[in-house]
């Protein structure tokens, strides 16, 4: 078990705009932290392989914790530090905090009625499925924005219950592959990721289908998604297949 890191004034030499140090890091970075003030907590994780800054969570504080958290977080070797996808009213605390806008994602929803069926045989997939789930999101997304292992595993856990679907190739690897997560009344579409190679054939469309029967048999009411929102493809699929965009959106800030 290592030994929490205790980050002081001296610890990082940089000019403050709020709050104190005296955050506790307990990890090792780049492993996933916890960072704790006395009742205030966060975590922290690498944003991905690709990007070398660090992914800030906010569970309990306010924006001279968030300050402090950015600052030990820079002085463990990130090179900056992102927050999560972030409503309007969550934006100020982390703006006050020094963070600044950094991307725009709008937010979908469909409701559970009137689903039609996939054109392509959609599977259950599984934790043994990782290694190929890595390869295709790496292939379809660019480096910002692609998940790598501790983010795919970060959204099968963020809800009680969650499903991996997966299309096959003929030589039994994956064309395609999406997450979903199960809570009360609403379920999330977090990924949907298709091999280059094989889009344009339907693979993610039959994906979200999929993705928003089994959240209906699972007694969601509704389905939501976010996407970035120069990616008119995607929204212009979701659109096709009854998703609405909502007018309130989501930014995702940085420091």
């Amino acid at each position: 078990m290592t030994n929490p890191t205790l980050f002081t004034p001296d610890t990082i030499r940089e000019p403050r705009l709020v709050g104190s140090m005296d955050v506790r890091v307990e990890g090792e970075w780049p492993n996933a932290v916890t960072l704790r003030r006395g009742w205030h907590r966060a975590e922290a994780r690498p944003w991905n392989d690709s990007v070398p800054f660090a992914h800030l969570r906010l569970i309990r504080g306010g924006s001279a914790f968030l300050d402090d958290c950015a600052y030990a977080l820079r002085g463990l070797g990130a090179d900056g530090v992102l927050s999560p996808p972030v409503t309007d009213t969550a934006r100020k605390m982390w703006e006050d905090a020094g963070f600044h806008f950094h991307a725009m994602l709008h937010l979908l929803r469909r409701e559970l009625d009137d689903l039609p069926t996939p054109d392509h045989l959609v599977a259950l997939g599984s934790p043994s499925d990782m290694r190929e789930m890595l390869r295709i999101d790496g292939e379809a997304f660019d480096a910002f924005w692609r998940f790598d292992k501790r983010a795919i595993q970060e959204a099968l856990t963020a809800t009680p219950n969650a499903a991996i679907h997966i299309v096959r190739r003929p030589n039994n690897t994956l064309a395609g592959f999406s997450i979903t997560g199960l809570g009360t009344a609403i379920s999330y579409l977090q990924r949907v990721a298709v091999d280059p190679q094989w889009q344009g054939r339907g693979i993610g469309r039959s994906l979200i289908r999929t993705s928003a029967l089994w959240a209906r048999r699972n007694h969601a009411q509704a389905i939501v998604l976010n996407t970035q929102t120069e990616n008119t493809a995607a929204i212009a699929l979701y659109e096709s297949e009854g998703y609405r965009v909502l007018r309130e959106e989501l930014a995702v800030l940085r420091k």
